[in-house]
């Protein structure tokens, strides 16, 4: 569900603000799991981000794992977008220079390492069929493409500056993109919330507190979705929003969300 445009103000005055101080990395996580209309949308196809659905910290191996992670399936493929965020004060360019920055060399090289790691195809076979498997429904015998996000520093260092620009720029590739921290509050009133997840061993954790929609709870198995209590109370609250019809009659939340496990 869309919120009212003074909200949203409201939402990128304070994401503004916060972006102008020294915080750390975890504070703009935190910051943008609890107000996912800020999460890019990169990538995104006709479908949406599926089951409006975003992952936290979704592990590929022992060492990486992208700060946010979503889906979006088209009728013929699909995009894995993987999201990287450093932080708002990480910089470009060395001082009074063109030359890249070494912390922009270190988000590059954090994108350049995942996609080493999907080269080898044991990896990428075991993420697409293994560890999305449950939730790549439906049509998950379509074409994967795994694309990549890199949210990083501030605009101010390059706006103005064509040459800082096409710097930028030529880092990116068909699957890559590099955003600013600031970018992020562009059109947010196009952007609708998100449920925030994890993966814990075979369950679907959804961590958010607030109903989005039901297509996650109707099309996936309920048993490997786990909820607050919180959530199960607003997920009844909000029963006027509930879309998926069920051949049984009513709704399929009527006959499965007492199914859905809890956390």
């Amino acid at each position: 569900m869309l919120q009212d445009r003074e909200s949203l103000s409201n939402l990128k005055q304070q994401f503004l603000e916060l972006l102008d101080g020294n915080h750390p990395e975890q504070t703009y996580q935190a910051f943008l799991e609890q107000h996912t209309q800020l999460i890019p949308r990169e990538f995104v196809q006709n479908h949406g981000v599926h089951f409006d659905l975003v992952f936290r910290k979704l592990h590929l191996a022992n060492d990486y794992a992208p700060d946010f992670f979503y889906m979006s399936k088209s009728s013929a493929d699909w995009h894995l977008v993987l999201v990287e965020i450093e932080k708002p004060h990480s910089k470009y360019f060395k001082p009074s220079s063109n030359d890249i920055h070494p912390d922009f060399l270190a988000g590059l090289e954090q994108i350049n390492r995942w996609r080493a790691w999907f080269q080898t195809g044991a990896n990428q076979e075991g993420f697409i069929n293994g560890t999305l498997r449950d939730v790549r429904t439906p049509m998950g015998y379509n074409k994967c493409h795994i694309k990549y996000v890199l949210v990083h520093g501030r605009r101010s260092e390059f706006e103005g500056n064509n040459n800082r620009r096409s710097l930028i720029a030529t880092r990116e590739q068909e699957d890559f993109k590099i955003l600013s921290f600031d970018s992020l509050v562009e059109s947010l009133h196009t952007k609708y919330p998100l449920y925030v997840c994890a993966r814990k061993n075979e369950y679907l954790d959804v961590l958010s507190t607030k109903f989005v929609s039901d297509q996650v709870f109707t099309f996936l198995d309920p048993s490997l979705v786990r909820i607050s209590d919180d959530l199960r109370a607003d997920v009844l609250a909000s029963k006027r929003h509930w879309q998926v019809n069920s051949i049984k009659g009513g709704y399929e939340l009527d006959h499965k969300l007492d199914l859905v496990g809890r956390r």
